[in-house]
């Protein structure tokens, strides 16, 4: 990818690490009640350089750890980029709202980036996350996370909202239909490309059209 878009190209990749959250609010399972102070003390603080990538693969990790590769500051959903542009992608990403239009995904539509699932299923299209901003139809919720704070290592909370994914099939199939993704195949991955700003703005008023628009 990288030789792809070179020399004046960037890449950007998701770095989640979702785990640097609030076990109170885990689901998937569930945190023993009696061990959340101890997991909570236990988290360590998220670390721009250290942090490793959660739940994304191979590619997305070993690309974080990649030569001259930036990443953002969120400490549950960062992302990363390599490139001239990776600086404006990466630097400045709001805490409050992590896929708003303060995020790297705001600044991707802002200088007309593409979005390019290389083999990867419909419900890791993470630009869909900043149409529910857009779309402005969320009720706000409280996140937490440990960071690192004038040297001190503590739980920050921050302003975020719900990030339902269960319109993302119908959302990437609409966009293929009406000619704004298209679908190819990188090697022996199933691969569908799309335009950022384009398909961020139709969505949104597809959405709106057809009641995605809660959670």
């Amino acid at each position: 990818m990288i030789d792809a878009v070179s020399p004046g190209g960037t890449v950007m990749m998701a770095a989640f690490s979702g785990d640097l959250s609030d076990p109170g609010e885990w689901r998937h399972p569930p945190a023993p009640a009696d061990r959340l102070d101890e997991i909570r003390d236990q988290t360590p603080a998220y670390d721009v350089a250290r942090t490793p990538t959660r739940g994304l693969g191979l590619v997305a990790e070993y690309f974080r750890t990649y030569p001259g590769v930036l990443r953002s500051g969120h400490p549950q959903s960062s992302f990363t980029a390599l490139g001239p542009s990776a600086e404006t992608l990466t630097a400045g990403h709001a805490l409050d709202n992590r896929f708003g239009p303060q995020s790297p995904l705001g600044r991707l539509v802002d200088i007309g980036g593409k979005i390019l699932l290389l083999g990867a299923p419909h419900d890791t299209a993470s630009l869909f996350h900043l149409t529910q901003h857009l779309v402005g139809a969320y009720p706000a919720v409280e996140k937490a996370a440990p960071m690192i704070v004038q040297g001190e290592r503590r739980w920050i909370r921050y302003r975020d909202i719900e990030y339902p994914i269960d319109w993302f099939d119908a959302g990437v199939e609409v966009l293929i239909s009406k000619g704004i993704a298209k679908r190819g195949q990188v090697c022996a991955a199933r691969s569908i490309l799309f335009p950022a700003a384009e398909a961020a703005g139709y969505l949104v008023e597809w959405r709106r059209e057809n009641g995605y628009v809660s959670s």
